[in-house]
């Protein structure tokens, strides 16, 4: 991304911008764009508003953000809440806070300590949640390690390796969240190499070793080489393929 004859956008208190292509872009305060932007870093500090795509090598939220369009980042950081009305690439994401993705979100590095709502699919080389999450279609990584401190809900789950645990301590995130709120991963299909999971309710679980943890309701499991289960696990049947 070569914008190094572009100028830098600032607003600071109120305003509003056309849109356009930029080196940098800071709004302190509240600042609405109109159309689409590309810049090279873009940070929001307070309120922001983007009517159209979004394209920075880096885009860091501190505060609250909604964009209207795609966003397509670099590096992708949320300190706060973010809503994306469109799809997300990125190559690293990093979010402590909350992020809402009405399409598809699709990258290489992915850590969470908050909450996460993708209405698609969720597609990442690795898959790192502290908190809770819930993708309407299809979680998809090499690596998947997701400590639950609230609930997290997949349509299906598939990786090399699957890692679920149950957190033992309250919200960092949420306080307000009373001490039995559900710490519980809902999935219709997992399927992995090598699957570990506590607090977990499948139709079905799939992979070639499977460890069933405390909490654990599964139909169906299916698996090559090992299979265990905790015996608070419930399955209803497992069969080696």
């Amino acid at each position: 991304m070569d914008n190094g004859n572009h100028r830098d956008l600032i607003i600071a208190g109120s305003g509003s911008s056309g849109g356009g292509s930029f080196r940098h872009i800071r709004i302190d305060g509240f600042g609405k764009i109109l159309s689409y932007v590309e810049c090279e870093e873009f940070q929001s500090n307070g309120r922001s508003e983007v009517r159209g795509h979004t394209r920075g090598e880096k885009v860091e939220v501190n505060g609250s953000s909604k964009l209207y369009g795609n966003l397509d980042a670099g590096v992708l950081e949320v300190k706060g809440d973010a809503k994306v009305e469109g799809h997300v690439t990125y190559r690293e994401f990093n979010g402590k806070g909350s992020m809402v993705v009405k399409g598809n979100m699709t990258g290489d590095s992915f850590e969470l300590e908050g909450g996460l709502q993708v209405d698609g699919d969720c597609a990442a080389e690795t898959f790192v949640a502290n908190g809770g999450f819930q993708v309407g279609g299809l979680l998809n990584a090499g690596v998947i390690d997701i400590t639950m401190f609230w609930a997290c809900k997949a349509q299906e789950i598939g990786g090399e390796k699957i890692i679920v645990r149950k957190s033992g301590l309250a919200s960092l995130w949420n306080p307000f969240l009373p001490k039995f709120a559900s710490k519980h991963l809902n999935a219709e299909t997992i399927e992995g190499d090598e699957i570990y999971l506590e607090h977990t309710t499948a139709h079905i679980v799939r992979g070639n070793r499977v460890t069933l943890g405390p909490g654990c309701e599964v139909n169906l499991v299916e698996y090559k080489q090992h299979f265990e289960a905790d015996k608070s696990a419930k399955v209803k049947e497992s069969r080696q393929m």
